[in-house]
């Protein structure tokens, strides 16, 4: 099952004492509301808790989310790099 906004919250919060609450972050939060199939009109169509739980629970999850976003830190600290040996 995905997280709940309380457990996020306080992930949060440890993270601040951790880290001290200026500490640079980037964070994409994708909660229930984005989480729904469309109709023929282009509608919404709500899901069930438990098929959003795991839809957000696999996408929190998955290798590939993660694989990309570390490629593109290991890519901006390269061109970081380039461009202060210029």
């Amino acid at each position: 099952m995905a997280r709940t906004l309380q457990q996020l919250k306080e992930t949060i919060e440890r993270m601040i004492q951790e880290q001290g609450a200026d500490a640079p972050v980037a964070a994409w939060i994708y909660t229930k509301e984005d989480v729904f199939e469309l109709d023929e009109e282009g509608n919404p169509i709500a899901l069930f808790p438990a098929e959003i739980g795991h839809v957000l629970y696999e996408v929190e999850e998955g290798d590939y989310i993660h694989e990309l976003i570390g490629e593109c830190i290991d890519g901006e600290i390269r061109r970081l790099k380039i461009a202060a040996a210029k």
